[in-house]
């Protein structure tokens, strides 16, 4: 068992919590009295189920001695006893005659006063594991699962040996290779090791032999100093087409821009580039920008999974974003890893599958990554939310793209009418409600609406919340068909419903003084108070009926007659 001083690495874990790289076993049960050691052997076969698990998926940690909650309570047995749980890698676990041995590295580590065992476990390339009692697992988010060991097999058919480039020693470079300080600026882990190098020894970045420390690729992917002398394609590319054929040069039609790594600086300022370049497009165009349409969440998460999960092994070639004038395309070079398929993305099915797992980790510990498998969906989601057309996904030759389309699902009639609403505060995210109720002719029940838009009822009813509140919808106090707001008509449904809150009588004889304004707009100061009598008067809903006196507008009148008589139809 080395004998490094891993407390830091294990702090770091503890503070994680249990995740999909993190498990926590007690050694204790508990009573309605109080506590004893469990079963030593049950203990061990925990021991063999992570080690399997772990294994057969991308690696992790396990800390026995430690509840689920992350507190450590110590292991309480010594000498044979806790050798036999030392020793669990190796007896909890059956492998095939001839198959290499498990990547397991123990340490005895003190916490708060208890001993405690961490057992870090890598993936393992070979057959799958299975324990002594012939169960084969994998780890599924925070659980260990049964898996058929034709599936771990199908997982790991066809490697290309691309899984295995990030683990691999550089024994040429050294710690000074490393930007120690984009380590430690980089981290949003709640709890920090204390230096820089328990960073790099957490996230197994580097390996001790002999007292020396050895740096693997995937530190010098995400930190390097040079990171284009440890890979040449260490970088971003980001393409843009200003004209309708590519080419190249200044007067031809495509822009190149380099973001070079390593990966924890260039994957923010990727990201920030792309932001500043579509602020400075929606600026430039009108409300139905390419770029504006384009959901943030969306762009953010298709670049950090073609750096995740890259095929670094491929040299040759960059991650690229190509901007063209209806879509944007991030390039990932290496096609998807076993055993995930386009269709499986397509349909959402939250399968997950790490090329670089070290990365991959690193990655969310640093904020930009999360649940494992979820990704895909936070990208369709996304786009959809904007109405745009669904993402498209291509594997194509060693190359994985993604398509994000900039063209609205609306033609163009229908987005100038949707414009119409820009004033009032219409969301785009909002658009898709008003324009099923435009297709209904105006009227649609609560239910039936959200059907149309494949949603819960009770999204589709708290959306609808929202909309009436900003007068683009109204529905009779005990009925559940909402009807539409013209445009137009905004400023008149919120004036109806502020003079109704006010129990105002409604007709061609009604006169409102500057004081029954007042009560009936509320505005906090008296330059408010202006400018909504203003806005009145401008859409209709007043007109002069006096010195310091005013009449409801006919437009107002005839929209309040309209409404009352679809109100009483139903």
């Amino acid at each position: 068992m080395p004998t490094d001083d891993f407390e830091s690495v294990a702090r770091a874990i503890l503070a994680g919590g249990e995740s999909y790289y993190a498990e926590f076993k007690t050694c204790w049960e508990y009573g309605p009295e109080d506590k004893k050691p469990r079963d030593i052997t049950e203990v061990a076969r925990d021991i063999g189920q992570a080690v399997a698990g772990f294994a057969n998926s991308e690696g992790g940690d396990l800390l026995v001695g430690v509840e689920d909650a992350g507190r450590p309570t110590g292991v309480p047995w010594e000498a044979e006893r806790l050798d036999y749980l030392l020793q669990a890698p190796r007896h909890q676990i059956k492998l095939e005659e001839g198959a290499g041995q498990i990547g397991v590295r123990v340490y005895e580590v003190t916490l708060d006063g208890y001993r405690t065992l961490l057992f870090r476990i890598a993936e393992y390339a070979g057959p799958p594991v299975v324990t002594a009692d012939g169960r084969c697992v994998w780890r599924r988010g925070v659980a260990f699962e049964p898996v058929p060991p034709a599936e771990i097999e199908r997982k790991r058919r066809r490697r290309r040996g691309d899984t295995a480039y990030e683990t691999e020693s550089v024994p040429e470079a050294t710690l000074q290779d490393i930007d120690l300080a984009l380590v430690r600026r980089g981290s949003r882990l709640r709890t920090f090791p204390p230096g820089e190098h328990d960073m790099l020894r957490y996230w197994n970045l580097v390996d001790v032999r002999n007292g020396t420390v050895i740096l693997r690729r995937a530190a010098l992917l995400l930190f390097a100093r040079e990171p284009l002398r440890w890979h040449p394609n260490n970088r971003i590319r980001i393409r843009r087409l200003v004209a309708p054929t590519e080419g190249f040069g200044r007067h031809l039609g495509t822009r190149e821009t380099d973001v070079l790594g390593p990966i924890a600086k260039a994957l923010p300022e990727a990201i920030d580039r792309l932001r500043r370049q579509f602020e400075v497009d929606t600026r430039q165009e009108n409300l139905f920008t390419t770029t504006q349409l384009l959901p943030r969440e969306a762009v953010e998460e298709c670049i950090v999974n073609a750096v995740a999960h890259r095929n670094y092994a491929i040299d040759g070639s960059a991650v690229e974003v190509v901007i063209y004038p209806d879509r944007v395309e991030f390039k990932s070079p290496g096609g998807l890893p076993e055993p995930i398929r386009v269709e499986d993305l397509l349909k959402r099915r939250g399968v997950h599958r790490s090329r670089n797992p070290v990365i991959m980790r690193v990655l969310r510990d640093l904020g930009w990554s999360r649940d494992q498998g979820e990704g895909m969906r936070r990208i369709f989601g996304a786009v959809s939310q904007v109405e745009l057309h669904e993402p498209e996904l291509e594997e194509m030759a060693d190359t994985f793209i993604v398509r994000l389309s900039t063209r609205s699902l609306y033609d163009d009639r229908t987005r100038g009418w949707l414009a119409a609403y820009g004033p009032f505060g219409l969301e785009p995210h909002e658009r898709r409600y008003l324009v099923q109720l435009q297709k209904a002719k105006g009227s649609l029940s609560s239910d039936r609406l959200a059907r149309a838009v494949s949603e819960s009822f009770d999204e589709t009813k708290n959306s609808l919340v929202r909309l009436e509140r900003k007068g683009f919808v109204w529905h009779a106090t005990k009925g559940r068909t909402y009807h539409l707001v013209a445009p137009l008509s905004v400023p008149h449904e919120l004036a109806l419903r502020a003079l109704h809150q006010r129990s105002v009588v409604i007709g061609v004889q009604t006169i409102l003084d500057r004081q029954e304004l007042r009560t009936i707009l509320s505005p906090p100061d008296d330059r408010s108070f202006e400018d909504l009598v203003a806005r009145w008067k401008e859409s209709g809903v007043l007109v002069p009926g006096g010195k310091g006196r005013w009449k409801l507008g006919p437009s107002f009148l005839a929209y309040s007659h309209q409404r009352g008589r679809a109100a009483s139809a139903q």
